[in-house]
């Protein structure tokens, strides 16, 4: 990420989650907003339409990177706990 480009919502709030010190289960237990939920959903269907610039694109790809790492952790912990 370029050091002009801003952070996505949901970056952000992954942010704040982590700030937060979260316990395992708050980790896991994690969604984003409603808000950041449909943004992403307005951007998957403008992708669909063939209807993504670049701005545009780089915000999916936010979204995608951070569901990864989401994704990532609460593998991590799961393996952790066992489950």
């Amino acid at each position: 990420m370029s050091t002009t480009e801003a952070p996505s919502r949901v970056f952000e709030e992954i942010a704040r989650l982590f700030a937060s010190k979260p316990s395992d289960e708050q980790i896991l237990s994690f969604c984003p907003s409603t808000l950041t939920t449909q943004r992403a959903t307005q951007l998957l269907q403008w992708n669909r339409d063939g209807q993504l610039d670049n701005e545009l694109r780089n915000e999916l790809d936010q979204y995608e990177q951070a569901e990864l790492l989401m994704r990532m952790v609460k593998a991590e912990i799961r393996a952790r706990q066992g489950r």
